[in-house]
């Protein structure tokens, strides 16, 4: 495959509300897409999935945009490939949202090429025909909490994450696990607790979570191997694990480990494809998030949860949850909360690229 034009753009997509987590918050999603075109006629689309500001990885979207407007695109213009897993032979020490971005565009267009679905293709598996519905909720107060928890429920949603963090305590979300048996319900603490809060975390065991995700701010994974006393609910592993090496970590702690694994975090398919592996190899439990990302990005995870060994259902809501209009046609939806995966050729599904076209505030070309 031969790449003879990329466009950059830089999407803004208006949330329809304000996400808080214990680091931050968004009601704005800055985005980049990447276009690559083959001298065929095909093009492929990946998405960028860096925030304006570090809070969940040191890497930023000006990041993301200088490396590829410097480097990456201007190197691969032209260039021949036989796979586009060959970027990670010749970009060292790569910022990984930025790679995996590009490194989705070019899948897109291979597995076009080839008439194949890019995740199904890729992983040489058939995938499940429909996926449950995730859902995650942001910090609120009690009466909204619950008042969105009704909605979810009336929409089919079986599996909930609460995002918390020291402030909350623990009396709410005993009173939801109380008031929803019919829930699963899983927490996110986005590292927002130190070692020395264990005693809360501890108390949470007792409460028959699916996890509890990224509790503790820590500097080495290695730190947790001091936590020996008997722990039952997995601990999920997500912005701490943005490599295999960390990864491998995971089977040395003295509890059960989970990943949440995005495509974006871990620096493209490449790595996802092997972190995949290592869990399925070690025991290690998985399921698919999410990164508040456009349908483009959004639909390999919805794919990626099709796959077989998915511990639970993933972060994945519908398009119109996030965003009056997304990028991708048709939207993805769970409509009763289930969701038919798309089979496609690419990434499974179309490109809007009217609506690209209408949130884009900035684009750059390179031909």
């Amino acid at each position: 495959m031969i790449i003879e034009k990329i466009t950059m753009f830089h999407v803004q997509l208006p949330m329809k509300f304000n996400f808080k987590t214990a680091k931050g918050s968004l009601n704005l999603r800055d985005t980049i897409i990447i276009k690559v075109e083959s001298p065929n006629g095909l093009s492929g689309f990946g998405e960028v999935v860096a925030f304006t500001t570090p809070f969940y990885t040191s890497e930023t979207f000006a990041d993301s945009w200088k490396i590829l407007e410097e480097t990456y695109l201007p190197e691969i213009l032209q260039k021949e490939f036989s796979h586009p897993f060959e970027i990670h032979e010749f970009f060292r020490n790569p910022l990984p949202m930025a790679l995996a971005g590009l490194e989705n565009a070019l899948l897109d267009l291979y597995f076009k090429e080839r008439n194949k679905n890019l995740i199904a293709g890729l992983f040489q598996e058939k995938l499940a025909d429909k996926i449950p519905r995730g859902a995650v909720l942001g910090q609120m107060s009690d009466e909204q909490t619950i008042k969105e928890i009704d909605q979810l429920i009336n929409s089919g949603v079986k599996r909930i994450k609460l995002k918390i963090s020291p402030q909350i305590g623990t009396d709410l979300i005993k009173k939801l696990v109380k008031r929803y048996p019919q829930i699963t319900f899983a927490l996110d603490a986005n590292q927002s607790f130190q070692l020395t809060d264990w005693p809360v975390i501890k108390e949470l065991d007792e409460l028959g979570l699916a996890c509890i995700e990224e509790p503790f701010d820590i500097k080495d994974l290695s730190e947790l191997k001091l936590l020996t006393e008997n722990f039952l609910t997995p601990i999920c592993f997500d912005e701490s694990v943005q490599d295999l090496e960390s990864l491998k970590i995971l089977t040395e702690l003295p509890f059960q480990t989970m990943l949440n694994v995005k495509i974006g975090r871990l620096g493209g398919l490449y790595q996802t494809q092997k972190a995949i592996e290592f869990c399925r190899q070690h025991q290690i439990g998985f399921w698919i998030g999410s990164m508040v990302e456009s349908g483009i990005s959004k639909i390999l995870h919805v794919q990626l949860a099709a796959l077989s060994g998915n511990d639970m259902a993933g972060d994945l809501s519908d398009s119109k949850h996030y965003f009056d209009l997304d990028l991708v046609q048709p939207e993805i939806a769970f409509p009763n909360g289930w969701m038919t995966v798309p089979t496609g050729i690419g990434i499974g599904l179309s490109v809007n690229e009217v609506a690209l076209d209408h949130y884009t505030v900035n684009k750059e070309i390179f031909q």
